[in-house]
């Protein structure tokens, strides 16, 4: 056949085999398929080559790009580098998340992940032992095409490259790893590396063919997975100027899923795995002093491994991420429960009005429309919003909780710094929720505070607590006393220093205290301060009654731990 004739279903379906042969393996995995072009405005706008899709466990193969680039008879070693990275390399996306936590450590911001091109560094090395020819057309032919020149040149001159004259040539981190196949294929310098970059790569980077040829009798002598890529991270660093720029596109780099949030979480907590293989790196001299190896702070590392992901993505993910490190702060200062069924927050429908254009569509209650309008439900649709059930009180006697939290500038971010305030609210409306009560949560500072409907799960009540305003503080008094009039039967606790008893000094503010106080089951003000003799001067018109409570730490570290003791006391039925 010539090279322009497309495949043919028989020929597709013996390159399957012979791949599948080359890894001697039974995979549960459907005979490729025709690659579908995306759509416009779809996120992964760089067309892959070959990729699968582990939702339906399916191949595909952009079969016309293959004949384009020239590397028709490359069918089965694409296949076989696809089928690798489904039974070996990686061996689970947990794996693969801890890999882009380490890389965030030793290339702090790095702005795309390299474990694609770890990973197909291992993958090739065994599917090029017997089609190194075909997966070298693969290379030889992605290089003329639009993706391949434009999408892997340099983003920035660098200083170590002055005399690159050509801003639209190969970048020196894509040309090392292309030169590293090269050497691991036996094949001369320009096989692969675009032979007008040779002198001017040696230049800029003296060694830079010794270096290839070295990391190859290295990388994969090494038997541990661990030391592999802390080699292959100090070996490609070399070529990064700036991290936050590091961006390139390989033909088959469309083949390997992104861990998910529990793949994250998990990987955020295997830092200890990794000392032993730290330690051996830095004695075998491939890691110095100007690499990052200490273990950072859980936040600090959640930080590192999301801020480079696009859009939205890494704000949401961070912030899942963030929830679940408070989450084992909490455990471990109150018993953690049974799981049981989540249930859904409790809402009431409003009453019917009429629908009108420009409103909400899903607020329709196409039910009720059609019952009450019959044939013009079509063209007068009726819409009711939800609002919140008043919750129940708790079975167990627990009373409803408020918690007004303060998040003023002279506390941390919680999502960037362990905040003791932020975990002694969680660690109170935990406490509540797992006795069958109901919270409702306040985070104020100077400006207009965020108020929670009432919430009746903690994975709520966690993520809400996160929120952060910054800036001066105010307690917002006012608030509490028009609350304490629509629930009269509510315990609030007031989490603050001594700003608290600063913004109660001023004018009108203890009377208003004391109104909402006289509506509420109890009021505790929950504060750190160093000594209680301030406090006690500055609220002495409250101390005596019964309603009021005074809570107080000496060490902002000692946060959570009395939060702890505090819900016992309060929440004890």
């Amino acid at each position: 056949m010539s090279a322009g004739t497309a495949f043919t279903p028989e020929e597709v379906e013996r390159c399957w085999r012979d791949a599948l042969a080359l890894w001697d393996v039974h995979v549960q995995l459907s005979p490729p398929e025709p690659h579908q072009p995306f759509q416009p405005g779809e996120a992964a706008a760089n067309e892959p080559l070959a990729y699968i899709d582990l939702v339906r466990r399916q191949v595909f193969v952009h079969f016309e790009m293959l004949i384009r680039m020239g590397a028709r008879d490359s069918l089965t070693a694409v296949l076989a580098h696809e089928i690798g990275h489904h039974v070996r390399f990686p061996h689970t996306l947990g794996w693969d998340a801890e890999l882009r936590v380490l890389e965030q450590r030793l290339i702090p911001g790095l702005g795309q992940s390299l474990t694609n091109l770890f990973f197909d560094l291992q993958v090739n090395e065994f599917v090029g032992r017997t089609h190194a020819d075909a997966l070298c057309a693969v290379y030889q032919g992605f290089l003329r095409t639009p993706d391949g020149r434009k999408k892997n040149k340099p983003r920035s001159r660098t200083k170590k490259d002055p005399k690159d004259a050509d801003p639209g040539g190969t970048s020196p981190l894509f040309c090392f790893y292309l030169a590293i196949y090269e050497e691991l294929w036996r094949k001369q310098p320009g096989h692969l590396v675009p032979e007008a970059m040779l002198t001017r790569l040696e230049e800029a980077y003296p060694g830079f063919r010794a270096q290839a040829r070295m990391f190859v009798q290295t990388f994969y002598a090494l038997a541990d997975g661990r030391l592999q890529f802390l080699y292959f991270c100090a070996s490609f660093i070399r070529f990064i100027d700036l991290p936050s720029e590091v961006s390139f596109f390989i033909p088959m780099g469309g083949d390997l899923g992104i861990p998910d949030e529990g793949d994250l979480d998990a990987a955020v907590q295997s830092g200890g795995r990794w000392e032993d293989a730290l330690k051996e790196a830095r004695a075998n001299g491939w890691l110095d002093d100007s690499h990052d190896t200490k273990e950072s702070e859980p936040l600090d590392t959640i930080r590192r491994a999301t801020a480079h992901l696009p859009g939205n993505d890494g704000g949401r993910l961070r912030r899942a991420l963030v929830g679940r490190y408070y989450r084992r702060l909490v455990d471990q200062y109150i018993l953690k429960l049974p799981a049981s069924p989540s249930k859904p927050e409790p809402y009431l429908r409003t009453i019917p009005e009429a629908w009108e254009y420009g409103d909400d569509p899903s607020t329709i209650d196409w039910t009720l429309t059609v019952i009450a309008q019959g044939p013009l439900a079509a063209v007068s649709p009726l819409r009711r919003e939800l609002e919140a059930d008043l919750p129940p009180p708790s079975d167990l006697g627990v009373p409803a909780l408020e918690i007004y939290l303060d998040t003023s500038g002279s506390m941390p971010n919680p999502e960037q710094q362990l905040n003791a305030m932020t975990l002694a609210a969680q660690v109170l409306s935990a406490s509540a929720l797992r006795k069958g009560a109901t919270v409702r949560g306040i985070i104020y500072s100077a400006d207009k505070p965020i108020v929670s409907p009432w919430m009746y799960d903690e994975e709520t009540a966690r993520d809400f607590f996160l929120h952060y305003i910054g800036g001066g503080t105010w307690f917002p008094v006012e608030l509490m006393e028009e609350l304490s009039q629509e629930r009269p039967d509510v315990l609030r606790v007031v989490i603050s220093d001594s700003d608290f008893l600063a913004n109660m000094r001023q004018e009108g503010a203890l009377p208003r205290l004391m109104r909402g106080m006289s509506r509420s089951r109890r009021v505790v003000a929950f504060l750190a301060l160093p000594d209680e003799a301030q406090a006690r001067q500055v609220l002495a018109p409250v101390l005596g009654s019964p309603r009021f409570r005074l809570a107080t730490v000496e060490w902002m570290s000692d946060f959570g731990r009395a939060a702890a003791a505090l819900a016992d006391a309060l929440l004890e039925k």
